[in-house]
Formats: C-alpha cells, sequence, structure tokens
C-alpha cells in the first residue's frame, strides 16, 4: 500500500509539474526546478493565482475529481495561506483516493 501510495504521489507530481509548466508556457515563460518546499504562488515568476486557478481546471480534467477553487491555496480557518507543492500533493492524493 506504501508503496502504490508512493507511485501515487509521484505521478501526481509529474501532473501538477506538467499543469504548472503548461500555464507558464502559455504566457510564454519558462518553469524552474519545483521543490517540495516551495510556494509555486509566491516562488514562480509570473506563477499568480490566475495560473493557479487554471492548474487547478486542468488537474480535475487530469485527475477527475473535483477540486476547489483553487487548489494552490488553504482556505480553511483564517486568512487563506499558500500551499507548498507538498501541500498540493497531498491534498491532490486525498481527492484522488
Amino acid at each position: 500500500m506504501i508503496e502504490q501510495d508512493q507511485r501515487s504521489r509521484e505521478a501526481i507530481f509529474t501532473d501538477l509539474a506538467a499543469a504548472i509548466k503548461s500555464c507558464l508556457a502559455a504566457s510564454g515563460r519558462t518553469m524552474p526546478a519545483l521543490r517540495s518546499d516551495q510556494c509555486p504562488l509566491t516562488a514562480i515568476d509570473g506563477f499568480d493565482s490566475l495560473c493557479g486557478i487554471e492548474v487547478t481546471v486542468e488537474l480535475q480534467e487530469r485527475l477527475g475529481v473535483r477540486l476547489e477553487d483553487n487548489i494552490f491555496v488553504h482556505t480553511g480557518t483564517g486568512r487563506p495561506k499558500p500551499r507548498t507543492v507538498d501541500e498540493i500533493v497531498r491534498a491532490l492524493v486525498s481527492k484522488a483516493k
């Protein structure tokens, strides 16, 4: 089970990276290497909340799941907070199960 979860995480990370890259390419930007501790909204030049929404929609289609409006932002209690790549992958894994 753990091995399958790890593969799922890796596949979802790959889908996430591809979706971010596609969004950035549409505006003529390149994607830097993604680190699990980075927040794409604050760490990637040109990746803003609109890109986050576009990528969220693309991930819904790729993964066949319903997501919140912007997977890149945690909107729990208190102020909205940008998620790290690892937090995004965890949220996607929980939705994909």
